[in-house]
């Protein structure tokens, strides 16, 4: 009989006048399944209309999960031994699990607090090593130790006398038969954004936003403006005026939605202070150099209000600007060799420009030879072989969603918000967002060399002109900039002793990187040190002992 082992979960205190619209209750510590008892239910939730326990039991015995609306984790263990796990189907909320030699079962809301039962062997999966550098952080269910797995989002796992199986109750939908006319999906996308941000404001409380000027933050800020009872607070980041930022596009939203603008300064002084206690938080670690920035701003944010909307969901779901170098890589055919599925997907990792052209001459031979051959191409391409979409754009939309969505964007804030006592929310991810975002015909997401198209159509009337039309830039973090002066000093010491004692990467291949050595035109040196010191820092806080 398999038993479960509830790890537990402290919250941080959360930050003053903080406060919380739903249930935000970790899985509690609690041993179960004995029999006779009645079953155990753990939940972690923000679903609106919030289910009791007893509604959570009937909608997971009933197979009817699919009638919640929001983020949850959940565990069951029945009165036989069998223990049931379940997320969210888009993945806003984390759920971790292990599964002993002696059939018991490990599952926590966060990676660290397995590894602190002290009843797993903290080793590294290489392959996950490989596929982290390649993509910045880690898109299936694997983690970087092995044997201690995801639930995935949309997926039941259940354990019962040691074998495991998994099903679905969600999964995205595929493209229809026939298209809808542009009219009538335009209007159908209004209203649901509409919803999904209603759904999520805190009746009579101020609630917050992030707002880097974009189309996709400043659409959100503009409908919680409209649709809001209590003031609107945005939060927006600055690094400096040394540095290039999106203050003046982000000015201009504020001010035309009528709502309050806070500017957080982010110095390379605080990112070096803040990056060990903010990395630890993950349960994976997430190369974006926006996590502490992302960090500092519910911090920042702790202090006003208990909710904070982001726009993060509009690139996967709509059309961003990741998808123009696969479709330019087929347009131009294979030139890498003579199996174009390989092709395929060695295209897609090298489309994220992060290490995976770098791996033979980074990783120690040794670390290397272990990772199977073909490891990392031959898990994206049943993704780019998915026949449920025709398009070639909607394939590469499906597995920007199901991968960055919940892998790397949902993971992060939900990590990052909670010591703080803020609740992120995330409208574009919402999951009738999400299918009407795919029953979109691909030249409504990207038309000629606009991105987003049928998005900003369907909010034109929202926003300044200069926004719905202005190109896609993102948040520039300047890595580059930091690493050429104030960090460097970090970066060495990290990348060279740091990491040394894990025996992963070659010296000679670290020297060349921090030094400005390595070949090629535009090699991405600051985001490449910046995967690495975020592992590090990873390994230094999760992983060791």
């Amino acid at each position: 009989m398999a038993k479960a082992i509830a790890t537990a979960l402290v919250d941080a205190q959360p930050a003053a006048r903080t406060t919380r619209n739903h249930s935000r209750n970790r899985i509690a510590a609690r041993i179960a399944g004995t029999p006779g008892q009645s079953p155990a239910l753990h939940v972690e939730h923000d679903c609106v209309p919030a289910p009791d326990d007893a509604g959570w039991l009937r909608l997971l015995q009933e197979g009817q999960l699919a009638q919640t609306h929001g983020p949850f984790a959940l565990a069951c263990e029945d009165r036989d031994g069998t223990v049931t796990l379940a997320r969210d189907a888009i993945g806003e909320r984390s759920l971790f699990y292990t599964l002993l030699p002696d059939g018991r079962v490990i599952y926590a809301s966060r990676l660290q607090d397995i590894l602190a039962t002290g009843l797993v062997t903290r080793e590294l999966d290489l392959t996950s090593v490989a596929t982290y550098l390649s993509w910045s952080y880690l898109p299936g269910r694997e983690t970087l130790v092995r044997g201690i797995y995801k639930v995935m989002p949309g997926e039941v796992v259940r354990v019962k006398s040691g074998n495991v199986t998994r099903s679905r109750w969600w999964s995205l939908p595929g493209e229809p038969e026939q298209w809808r006319d542009e009219d009538a999906l335009r209007g159908e996308l209004r209203e649901r954004l509409e919803t999904a941000v209603r759904r999520r404001l805190p009746a009579g409380r101020p609630v917050g936003a992030t707002l880097s000027g974009g189309i996709d933050s400043s659409l959100v800020v503009a409908l919680a403006g409209q649709l809001h009872d209590a003031p609107v607070v945005t939060y927006s980041v600055s690094f400096g005026a040394e540095y290039r930022n999106e203050l003046p596009f982000s000015a201009v939203v504020a001010r035309h939605c009528g709502v309050e603008q806070r500017i957080v300064e982010i110095t390379p002084r605080v990112v070096i202070d803040e990056l060990d206690r903010t990395i630890a938080l993950l349960g994976d670690p997430i190369g974006d150099p926006l996590t502490v920035p992302n960090a500092m701003l519910f911090r920042e944010a702790a202090r006003e209000v208990g909710v904070v909307l982001n726009g993060e969901g509009g690139d996967p779901c709509f059309g961003g600007p990741k998808n123009t170098p696969m479709v330019l890589a087929e347009l131009f055919g294979n030139l890498y060799g003579s199996d174009p599925a390989r092709h395929r997907a060695a295209s897609y990792l090298r489309a994220h420009q992060k290490c995976y052209d770098d791996l033979t001459a980074m990783l120690d031979p040794q670390a290397f030879t272990a990772i199977p051959a073909h490891a990392l191409e031959d898990w994206v391409t049943p993704y780019l072989q998915d026949q449920r979409w025709k398009s070639f754009v909607g394939r590469l939309m499906s597995i920007n969603l199901l991968c960055k969505g919940a892998h790397h964007i949902l993971g992060k804030v939900d990590a990052l918000s909670g010591p703080f006592g803020v609740l992120p929310r995330a409208p574009l991810f919402d999951r009738d967002v999400v299918e009407t975002a795919f029953a979109m015909p691909p030249q409504l997401k990207l038309r000629g060399t606009v991105e987003k198209y049928l998005l900003k159509e369907a909010v034109r009337d929202l926003l300044p002109r200069e926004i719905i039309e202005r190109p896609k830039s993102g948040m520039l973090v300047p890595v580059q900039g930091w690493f050429r002066g104030p960090l460097l000093p970090q970066a060495r010491e990290r990348l060279l002793d740091g990491l040394a004692p894990w025996g992963l990467f070659r010296r000679d291949y670290l020297e060349r990187l921090l030094d400005g050595r390595l070949l090629g035109i535009h090699t991405r040196r600051g985001v490449k040190i910046w995967l690495l010191i975020t592992l590090e820092a990873w390994l230094r806080g999760v992983l060791r002992d």
